[in-house]
């Protein structure tokens, strides 16, 4: 992606058996396919990605150096000028954003030294690798092609413009079976308290990334190899990156109160922006007029697959707070009301049951204020038990 595969302070976790079967498909464990590209047509799809095209370190990336065929998306690295480098390289990312859930693709990378390569999810549209918008960088591998085997992985917190928010988390290892220059199956898990990174199925690192670390925005897929760290092996050139498919799976389901994840939020009565900062770094939320009953904000998923899951609510404690909010749930076998104290510290997620839904948009989390302080709302989420 940008950086030279130096080794970083590693925070250590226990390395336990992959949540995810060694064969890629996830499905059948409660995941839900959402997004995949297998590359199977003769031209890259742009109503779904966009090209990289930046100029960075020792090249340009370009969008004709973008090729689909035989089902792989193709990346072809070159000793050419243009855009003031000396070298083109390129790539795709996703126009669809995308947060918590499993990322996988299957690559093989170049022979020879100077390009590095990646597989990674951030927000952008590939016209700079500094947009204002990032925030979260999940980085599933980069690999400079100076060393084949060496691979890291890691977690990286933005400001957005390239600003660092300061916290980071990552490993760069050595292996002695993966060789970049074959296929491989690369996969990333990302779930609410941490980031677990898998090679063919087995897994290397856990990053312990949680919300209060920094913002957990929506992301883009990025499929990319540029010139950089060591000036190329012209005798090396030209050649080509593949990518054999990228797919997502979602199992867990945020409905919040802004940005994309307010799809399936509304609300009724007078409500107005809060001070208060909700379950993730600067996430905005909304009060009710204080001391107004029956004011009512509705949080609605759509599931994408039939299922149990447990059901949270996220309090907002303050002083003022509604001591008396009543959060009704709509599930498959009908409702279930549970009175939630806000005035009780700290914030934190509130569990209001467990209970099966139905696929689609049936499923529901509907607050009202009881009239007393002022009721909050922020987010809620629908985790497959």
């Amino acid at each position: 992606m940008r950086r030279l595969l130096i080794p970083l302070v590693v925070t250590s976790l226990a390395v336990v058996a992959p949540a995810l079967p060694a064969a890629a498909d996830p499905s059948g464990t409660g995941w839900t396919q959402v997004f995949s590209d297998d590359f199977s047509g003769s031209t890259l799809d742009t109503s779904r990605w966009n090209y990289r095209t930046d100029s960075k370190a020792y090249s340009t990336q370009r969008p004709e150096n973008v090729s689909v065929s035989d089902g792989m998306l193709n990346i072809a690295l070159k000793k050419e000028t243009y855009g003031g480098k000396s070298y083109t390289g390129g790539g795709v990312i996703s126009k669809q954003s995308l947060r918590y859930g499993y990322y996988e693709t299957r690559a093989k990378l170049n022979d020879g030294a100077g390009w590095h390569s990646s597989f990674w999810i951030m927000s952008g549209d590939g016209s700079t690798t500094f947009p204002a918008s990032q925030r979260t960088e999940i980085d599933g591998f980069e690999i400079d092609s100076i060393s084949p085997t060496r691979i890291h992985h890691g977690v990286l917190t933005w400001k957005g413009s390239g600003v660092s928010a300061g916290k980071s988390y990552g490993t760069t290892y050595t292996s002695p079976t993966i060789d970049s220059r074959a296929w491989h199956v690369y996969g990333m898990d990302w779930q609410e308290t941490s980031v677990r990174f898998y090679v063919d199925g087995t897994l290397m690192y856990t990053a312990p990334y949680v919300p209060t670390d920094w913002t957990h925005d929506y992301t883009n897929i990025w499929l990319t190899s540029i010139a950089y760290g060591t000036v190329p092996d012209d005798t090396k050139l030209p050649a080509t990156v593949q990518f054999d498919y990228v797919r997502y799976w979602q199992r867990d389901y945020y409905v919040d109160n802004d940005g994309p994840a307010a799809y399936g939020y509304s609300e009724t009565g007078t409500w107005l922006p809060s001070t208060l900062t909700g379950w993730t770094v600067a996430s905005p939320t909304r009060y009710a007029t204080c001391g107004s009953a029956g004011n009512t904000a509705t949080w609605r998923p759509n599931l994408r697959a039939a299922g149990t899951y447990q059901v949270y609510y996220y309090r907002l404690a303050a002083t003022n707070s509604d001591p008396q909010t009543s959060l009704t749930v709509t599930h498959a076998t009908g409702t279930t009301t549970t009175v939630v104290n806000g005035t009780t510290s700290p914030s934190a997620w509130v569990s209001l049951g467990t209970y099966t839904f139905a696929q689609g948009t049936a499923g529901a989390v509907k607050l009202t204020s009881s009239g007393t302080g002022c009721a909050r709302a922020d987010a809620v989420k629908f985790v497959r038990a």
